[in-house]
Formats: structure tokens, C-alpha cells, sequence
């Protein structure tokens, strides 16, 4: 048998609970012929009687009482269903306090964070962009987004996507310098250091011999991971940036993977909380992040 559509059930809930097809079709906003129509395709659909009608009364029959029962004990759960959900927006209020690493936010944060902000009115956002460590329980961050390895904490990490640390250079670079065949090549040219944490002191590199490690050296160092990407571009050196940072600059051709067989383990990006369970706010703002990022394909 074909389940009947909602419309169909809605128009004889409205009828019964009004008592009158007329009534119930001002409720509807429809002419009562209509409303009519609805209740009798319910009642074909459903292969049974619901309603006796004549032309001064109407009365339900027992399976149409039964059908009413369990149409209105569904119908509440419904609006509950419905209200809960306003609920939960209007009741997200506040200050969400959230923490971004400076190049991951210019890229995968602040292009959406207007539509998150329209989709909940009733919240304020304190954003931090910043490379440095963010200690979340001290500077009272409700959300720190962090890309790489995590240190053992009582903090709540989730995993909103993969990530890994990729050799970049600019075109003009390799023009100038030659291409790397090898890792031992690297040895021959200017690295950039990013300085923010001991990985970017000493890069390692898993490939087809297994894991190796190269310290870095060049004339320029910084502790920003937006700067050490803008100076690949420029043409400065060799680069070992995290590939969610860099992904747009390779598509655009500003950057090139050199020796793609070697890259940084995968480390993730990491939604990183205070407490457990999650604050609402937190969830919201993961949530609406992830779903940008998988409608863009970015890291999935």
C-alpha cells in the first residue's frame, strides 16, 4: 500500500479537529472542495473509509478515529521536533571565542564566517587569528582550530579533516635553481623556516624509503605561516607548509609540489575545546565548517 503524503493527512487532521470541511479549509487557505479532494485521495490511498459524511453532519469511523490518534501524536512530535530547533539557535547567545591559525583562517574560516553569523543572530564572535600557541583554558577560547600533531591534554579535540605538511616553490624559483630529485637536494637550497614550532625546525619527510628528516636552512626565517607562503611565491626558497593552506596557490599555479613522494605525516586539523561536552556555540560554528568545507571539497 502507498503511504499517503502529509498534505493528505494534514487536510483530514484539520477537518476533524475543526469539525467542518469549510472551517478547515480557511485553516488550509483552500476551498473546501479541495480540502474534500485531499481527504477522499487519503481515503483511496489508504484503502478505507475515514470519514461518514452526509449532507448535515460527519462523524469519524473507527479507523479514521484510530488514523486521527496517531496523525495527531505525530504531528506533536513534529512541532516538537520544529521547535527544538528554533529553540536551539535562539538559545545560542553570547560570545563564541575562536581561535585560527593566520593563513588557515584567511582561507577556510573568515569566507564563511558572514553566514554563520546570519544563520545565528543572536550570537557574537571574538575572533583570534594568531600562529602562536593559543592556551584555550587561560584566554577563555570557547573553539581553537589547530593543524598538526596534538599534545596529550584533558583538552576536547575533534577531527574536522585531514591535512599534511607538502614541499612548495614558486615557478621562478625553479626556474632559477633547478629542479630537487631527491631529498638530499634540499641541502642545495634556500628553505624557508617557519619558527612557530619545533616542526618547522626540523622537517620530516615520509616517502618511499621511509621516514628522513632534513634541517632546513636559508637566510629566511619568520613565525607566520601567511608569510612563509607569501615569500614562496615571491620566489625566496622551499617552503613545508601544511597542503590546506597552500592547495588554492598550487591551483593557481603560484606554487608548485616539489618531490610530491615526500610529505609530513597526516597531522589534521583539529577543533580543539575546553571542556566536555562541547559547548553549543562550539558545535554550531564546527558544524556549519565542515559542511562549507565538504560542499567545497576542501580537504575531503
Amino acid at each position: 500500500m502507498e503511504e499517503p503524503s502529509f498534505h493528505l493527512a494534514r487536510a483530514f487532521v484539520s477537518v476533524v479537529e475543526h469539525r467542518s470541511f469549510a472551517k478547515a479549509a480557511q485553516d488550509l487557505k483552500m476551498t473546501p472542495s479541495s480540502v474534500s479532494r485531499l481527504v477522499k485521495a487519503l481515503e483511496q490511498q489508504l484503502g478505507i473509509k475515514l470519514i461518514n459524511r452526509t449532507t448535515r453532519a460527519m462523524s469519524l469511523t473507527d479507523a479514521g478515529q484510530s488514523f486521527f490518534s496517531d496523525c495527531g501524536i505525530a504531528f506533536e512530535q513534529l512541532g516538537n521536533a520544529y521547535r527544538r530547533v528554533r529553540d536551539q539557535q535562539d538559545q545560542l547567545r553570547g560570545t563564541l571565542k575562536l581561535s585560527v591559525p593566520v593563513s588557515f583562517g584567511r582561507s577556510h574560516v573568515i569566507p564563511y564566517i558572514s553566514g554563520f553569523m546570519e544563520a545565528f543572530p543572536h550570537l557574537q564572535l571574538d575572533l583570534l587569528m594568531t600562529d602562536r600557541y593559543v592556551d584555550v583554558v587561560a584566554e577563555g577560547i570557547s573553539l581553537a582550530i589547530r593543524i598538526g600533531h596534538l599534545e596529550d591534554s584533558s583538552l576536547i579535540a575533534k577531527k574536522l579533516m585531514s591535512n599534511r605538511r607538502i614541499l612548495v616553490a614558486a615557478p621562478c624559483y625553479l626556474q632559477k635553481h633547478g629542479p630537487m630529485r631527491t631529498v638530499d637536494d634540499l641541502k642545495q637550497h634556500e628553505c624557508l623556516v617557519l619558527t612557530v614550532n619545533r616542526d618547522g625546525e626540523l622537517w620530516r619527510l615520509n616517502g618511499p624509503q621511509g621516514e628522513c628528516s632534513v634541517r632546513p636552512q636559508g637566510r629566511v626565517r619568520a613565525d607566520n605561516g601567511d608569510a612563509i607562503r607569501r615569500f614562496a611565491i615571491d620566489g625566496l626558497g622551499v617552503a613545508f607548509l601544511s597542503e590546506v593552506t597552500v592547495t588554492e596557490s598550487i591551483r593557481s599555479g603560484v606554487l608548485n609540489q616539489i618531490l610530491p613522494d615526500w610529505s609530513g605525516r597526516d597531522t589534521g586539523v583539529y577543533g580543539v575545546c575546553p571542556t566536555s561536552p562541547i559547548a553549543s556555540a562550539a558545535k554550531a560554528v564546527i558544524a556549519f565548517l565542515t559542511h562549507c568545507w565538504a560542499e567545497e571539497e576542501i580537504g575531503f
